[in-house]
């Protein structure tokens, strides 16, 4: 596979990524949260275990596949049920920016769990990121703080999964840098999950439902992109341009709620892309902090 092939399969994963929260929500909304979320990730299962085929688990670092593995998996079920809880559209838009706080996430957690030497934007950094979602939730009302913590505690339980689910991927992101070496247990990861949210569901009762043709081809799609995207961002990093990739997944934030806030049809006032360009600053800034600190350290 030549570099252009796996810059076009990294690029293409970032494109399948910006639908997901969009999707996501529309699916939950007609499935339900419980049903939704276990349909969604029995199919991205099954899609990753086609694409891929289950991994040699006795082959694996016992601190990968029971440490960041159940990271991983307390990550996913966070960040599915806060998008699948938010109580309209336009929560769900607010606590997917709150994901999106994942970069400014590995680099400080990279301090404090891998040891390694940052430069100083990190700092600045962080805190652009985080002035960018106080404009992305206080834009539901006024943007004061007053605002902000009013569209907060209006139905606070989403941002708070959503919050938690930035923090645990950044963690994940540390410890499987650390103790992988190399290994990939995404697939049994995903069927952990599926397994987990089918408990939950029957054990409050559930009843499997059938809402219509529509609804089931964003879920098969949904299904899709788990499994596909996976494979493709792997190799586009691999063989394509890592730092060209890296910086374009930064701008992932803007193309994900143009393409949510749309297939939802949720508002999105000034205040809010304001945000999101913030965030997306905020994020340039720590991969910057990131590649200083490596430069340093190669020194």
């Amino acid at each position: 596979m030549n570099r252009t092939t796996g810059n076009i399969l990294g690029m293409t994963a970032l494109l399948m990524w910006s639908t997901v929260i969009g999707l996501m929500r529309s699916v939950t909304e007609t499935f339900g949260v419980a049903e939704g979320t276990a349909l969604i990730y029995t199919l991205g299962a099954l899609s990753i275990c086609l694409k891929n085929g289950l991994p040699k688990i006795k082959q694996m670092p016992k601190a990968y596949l029971f440490g960041a593995g159940s990271v991983f998996i307390f990550y996913e079920i966070l960040f599915s049920q806060a998008i699948g809880m938010a109580s309209d559209a336009r929560q769900a838009l607010e606590v997917g920016m709150l994901n999106y706080l994942w970069p400014c996430s590995i680099v400080v957690m990279s301090i404090w769990i891998n040891k390694q030497k940052m430069g100083w934007l990190v700092w600045p950094g962080t805190g652009v990121a985080i002035i960018g979602l106080y404009w992305c939730i206080a834009s539901g009302g006024d943007v004061t703080f007053s605002g902000l913590v009013a569209n907060f505690l209006s139905f606070p339980l989403p941002y708070i999964c959503g919050l938690l689910a930035a923090l645990t991927w950044g963690v994940y992101c540390n410890l499987s840098a650390r103790f992988s070496q190399g290994h990939n247990a995404i697939p049994v990861f995903f069927i952990v999950i599926a397994a987990a949210l089918w408990v939950g569901f029957f054990l409050r009762g559930g009843k499997l439902t059938f809402p219509g043709v529509v609804p089931v081809i964003e879920l098969v799609v949904v299904g899709l992109i788990f499994g596909i995207s996976y494979s493709m961002w792997e190799k586009g990093m691999y063989h394509g341009n890592f730092m060209m990739l890296a910086m374009l997944s930064y701008f992932n934030p803007a193309l994900s709620m143009f393409f949510a806030s749309t297939w939802l049809g949720a508002p999105t006032p000034v205040g809010f892309w304001v945000g999101v360009g913030l965030i997306i600053f905020g994020s340039f800034l720590c991969g910057l902090a990131r590649l200083r600190g490596n430069r340093s350290a190669m020194r």
